[in-house]
């Protein structure tokens, strides 16, 4: 399990990767990026490729000038019932 990472220096799909790979592992994803814009544009890039879900977002961070967003592992539940 990675505890942190620093992938600033990846491309952003090669950080979308990353970040869905683990969620899809089952764990609980964070990551932090500068604004509300590209916080949705990773969160759709996810959504789009992998089964997962947002289940946080933070503006107000200890970090100044950052957006903290939580994804994981849609339940497979959820991914029948859109399925059906």
């Amino acid at each position: 399990m990675i505890k942190y990472a620093d992938i600033a220096n990846l491309q952003e799909d090669q950080r979308i990767a990353l970040i869905g790979e683990q969620a899809m592992k089952g764990q609980r994803v964070g990551f932090v990026v500068e604004d509300d814009e590209k916080a949705d544009r990773y969160v759709a890039k996810l959504m789009a490729r992998f089964s997962v879900e947002e289940v946080r977002r933070e503006a107000d961070t200890p970090v100044a000038g950052v957006v903290m967003v939580i994804v994981v592992k849609k339940k497979e539940s959820e991914d029948n019932e859109r399925v059906s």
